[in-house]
């Protein structure tokens, strides 16, 4: 029988770009390739084509049956960092030319550690997007109501066009002061830079703010717009070149990507800034999706890949969202899955500090290219991965399925004269503590996830996923009462998973200004009721036009209400979905504010409830979303705990705890539902590395999923 193909998804991290492929009939298979920065098709193709010779497709046949493609990059975030955007100019309130220089206070200090937030002398600004010399002021002003005391003054407006356009630049973003309670001046602005630009014979793109991110905090909106000025152009022509690389193979649709809130969009998005973080958000949108599978509502899942280490919190089924997240050194007005993240990956460089003679890990890595230097590929600086390759964690011959063949003398002679030599240990011996210290990290990052938000470490499972994940699973949740500890066999693409378990959506929002009593009249619920509805109706009348631009079938778009509500006085809002249909009647605000109040409950202590205090409603949401296929798990039938005889690989010698043990190796793939593996077992698979300690046991269950047990317990953890 033919297979079907259904869906691709692929996250291009850091080091390397993974690829989920599903059939129709809900089977997968993962590919693997490294990272190609330079040109992010090139690792698009590799990966997709080592997914489908698993699969023995040919790849014209697979790519023309494909309904969705997503893409999940990191080019913007790179983009960012690197501060290789394009050069644009703002135009804003006069008076406030220097806002992005000066920055937001917390901004400042955002991605320094302790002891630099402590010792202001380490202390500088970023570096703004917006150089001081292309940053002009209007005369004009709108107030937080929507009036405009002062408007446009349109003479001031020309000359300054002019001044701006003259400066060689390729991008011009607009962010003029509440603007977003009324975008009347910023249209006109940019309706007399359109003129402008005629007469020069000039055609830039413009960004208004008030279509970027209209909502409130001039800070966090003039970041949003000049960051889609600044780095959107790079990220499109990448997703374009993915798409044209798809295309040229039989590709019948247009490619998708991840939006940091949990969506699919069309790479045609206006809004790219809001792909800053795909990624990550993939694999916690996986995390969901399989916690539902589990009728499991607490998680903790932990990704460790070449660079990072990201850590999420799904409790009571819900996940958190950031609405002001940090990214990059800069605070956006960005709805993102709520994530953590340390500079953990397995790909980080390691040295000796010459005046304190301690190890140190990062904070820069080896990245894809050149790689750890057991990749043979020119680094000489080793990191963590050397390690875990000359202490045997690691199969020399199996890396990548082979494709890549681990040089362990190199590594070894590395880590021997720049790391033990000058520490006074064994090779060996420094490696283990290294990898000790690397966990410790990890375990400590995990563990502090949970307790800051007043959390039990024993009402949680913990997922491990991510090309280093499921080797890390075992050392993160030592010593600590998870109420289960689990990995898959496609743990190594699991942010691609994800992205095939979420719907095309967008969400469109809006700010406002919000408040009712806790024992508030008919009158003053409805009154807010027909505030909600007005922006609602805005809002959905704004997807309608989106949704149409795209092409997609309007029958099929479902919407969903969303509030940001507050108690009175608070800083911070809940998200509140309206799971109902909407009437606009005081019985809904009612209904809404008692699903603030559960959230909330839920979310903190029953003890932080505070109706005395009114509410606020600060911002509205609406997600329009189109139903997408998802991948499936059936219940397979049980095998009994003895694994086949083809999986066992035989024995190989692991350096641990301060000595060389023989260790069971296991092909991961070839485990059947059942089966249980006691430790010290290593279960390999081309893409992953699953290590289960002498005190553990691996356990199967009958969706393939990967237990580790406490061999003094061995209780189902399902």
């Amino acid at each position: 029988m033919t297979r079907e193909v259904l869906a691709l998804a692929m996250d291009a991290g850091g080091t390397m770009t993974d690829t989920f492929m599903v059939d129709r009939d809900g089977s997968f298979v993962i590919g693997k390739a490294p990272t190609t920065p330079w040109d992010e098709s090139e690792g698009f193709i590799e990966s997709s084509l080592d997914a489908l010779a698993q699969w023995d497709l040919d790849e014209r046949a697979a790519f023309s049956q494909f309904e969705v493609a997503v893409y999940a990059g990191t080019t913007m975030l790179n983009t960012l960092l690197t501060r290789t955007g394009r050069r644009i100019g703002l135009i804003t309130t006069r008076g406030f030319e220097d806002m992005l220089v000066m920055e937001q206070g917390r901004q400042v200090w955002s991605g320094y550690s302790y002891a630099d937030r402590l010792h202001a002398a380490t202390h500088v600004h970023n570096s703004p997007l917006v150089p001081r010399r292309h940053v002009r002021g209007v005369s004009e002003r709108t107030d937080m109501f929507g009036k405009i005391p002062i408007p446009l003054y349109e003479h001031d407006a020309r000359r300054i066009a002019g001044e701006v356009l003259d400066q060689d630049l390729q991008g011009l973003a607009i962010c003029f002061l509440h603007s977003y309670a009324n975008p009347a001046n910023e249209r006109r602005m940019a309706e007399i830079c359109r003129e402008a630009m005629a007469a020069r014979g000039l055609d830039l793109p413009l960004y208004l703010s008030s279509q970027i991110r209209p909502v409130i905090r001039e800070n966090q909106r003039v970041n949003a717009t000049t960051i889609e000025a600044y780095a959107a152009d790079p990220v499109r022509r990448q997703l374009h070149n993915v798409e044209n690389s798809a295309v040229a193979r039989g590709f019948r649709k247009q490619m998708t990507t991840m939006l940091s809130y949990g969506g699919l969009a069309n790479i045609r998005h206006p809004r790219l800034h809001e792909t800053l973080i795909s990624g990550p958000i993939g694999g916690m949108l996986g995390a969901h999706y399989i916690a539902r599978i589990l009728d499991t509502p607490n998680v903790l899942a932990v990704d460790m890949g070449g660079t990072s280490y990201d850590f999420g919190l799904i409790t009571n089924g819900t996940f958190n969202l950031n609405n002001e997240p940090e990214i990059a050194r800069f605070r956006l007005a960005l709805p993102s899955i709520e994530l953590d993240s340390i500079r953990g990956g397995a790909g980080l460089y390691l040295s000796v500090d010459p005046i304190t003679n301690r190890i140190i890990m990062g904070p820069e890595g080896a990245g894809a290219n050149p790689g750890p230097v057991c990749f043979d590929r020119g680094n000489r600086q080793p990191t963590i991965t050397d390690c875990l390759a000359i202490n045997g964690y690691l199969n020399k011959d199996n890396f990548l399925g082979g494709k890549v063949k681990l040089n362990l003398p190199a590594a070894r002679q590395e880590l021997e004269t720049q790391i033990a030599a000058k520490v006074g240990l064994d090779v060996h011996e420094a490696a283990d503590g290294i990898i000790k210290l690397w966990l410790q990290t990890a375990m400590d990052a995990t563990r502090r996830a949970i307790q800051v938000r007043g959390g039990d470490v024993a009402d949680y499972v913990i997922m491990g996923y991510g090309g280093a994940g499921p080797l890390v699973l075992a050392g993160v949740s030592e010593g600590q009462p998870f109420k289960g500890v689990v990995t898959f066999p496609f743990a190594a693409a699991f942010s691609a998973f994800g992205c095939t378990t979420t719907d095309y959506s967008h969400r469109y929002t809006r700010s406002s200004l919000f408040s009712i009593a806790s024992a508030a009249d008919t009158a003053a619920k409805e009154a807010l009721a027909a505030g909600l509805t007005r922006l609602w109706n805005e809002l959905e009348a704004e997807a309608h036009e989106s949704f149409v631009s795209e092409g997609m079938d309007l029958a099929k778009v479902e919407y969903r209400r969303v509030a940001f509500v507050r108690y009175g006085g608070q800083l911070d809002e809940v998200e509140v979905p309206f799971d109902r249909a909407w009437q606009g009647t005081p019985a809904d605000i009612d209904h809404l504010l008692e699903r603030f109040e559960d959230l909330y409950t839920k979310m903190f202590a029953k003890a932080a409830k505070y109706p005395k205090a009114g509410y606020a409603i600060f911002q509205v949401a609406l997600v329009a979303s189109i139903e997408t296929r998802k991948p499936e798990f059936p219940l397979l039938a049980e095998q009994g705990p003895t694994p086949p005889a083809a999986a066992k690989k035989g024995q190989r010698e692991v350096y641990l705890d301060g000595r060389w043990q023989s260790a069971g190796i296991y092909d991961m793939e070839l485990l059947e539902p059942g089966n249980v593996i006691p430790g010290l077992a290593v279960l390999e698979h081309p893409a992953t590395t699953l290590l289960v300690p002498g005190t553990r046991q691996a356990r199967v269950d009958r969706r393939k999923f990967i237990w580790l047990d406490n061999l003094q317990r061995g209780e189902p953890s399902t």
